[in-house]
C-alpha cells in the first residue's frame, strides 16, 4: 500500500487523490460527496481485513491509523513533492503494524 503511494507520488502531473479532492471541493450530501465518502469506507474495510488477517490486537484502531498516514501521504504527496515522505508514511505504518500484531501475540 505505501510503495504504492510512493509510485503514485512521483507521477509527473500528480495533484493528490481525487476522491479527497473531491471531498474538499464538494459541498456535504451531493452524489460526489456520497462516493468519496464510500470510497474511504471501502478503503477503511479492507485495511481492516488486512488488519484482522495480521492479528491486530485492534484491527479497527489499526486500519483508522494507517488510513490517516496513507490520505496524509496522499495529500503530502501532491502539497510537499517529497519523495521520502510515502518512505516515512511506510516506516510509520511498519511500527505500528509490528506493535500491534507484537500485543495479540
Amino acid at each position: 500500500m505505501f510503495d504504492a503511494l510512493g509510485t503514485a507520488c512521483r507521477r509527473e502531473g500528480y495533484r493528490g487523490c481525487a476522491f479527497i479532492n473531491a471531498a474538499a471541493e464538494a459541498v456535504p450530501q451531493p452524489p460526489v460527496h456520497d462516493r468519496t465518502v464510500a470510497h474511504k469506507q471501502a478503503v477503511l474495510a479492507w485495511v481492516r481485513d488486512l488488519a484482522t488477517q495480521a492479528g491486530a490486537v485492534d484491527p479497527n484502531a489499526l486500519a483508522r491509523s494507517l488510513t490517516l498516514l496513507l490520505d496524509g501521504g496522499l495529500s503530502d504527496g501532491a502539497l510537499a513533492a517529497d519523495p521520502e515522505a510515502p518512505v516515512a508514511a511506510k516506516e510509520a505504518a511498519r511500527q505500528l503494524v509490528a506493535a500491534s500484531v507484537a500485543r495479540a501475540a
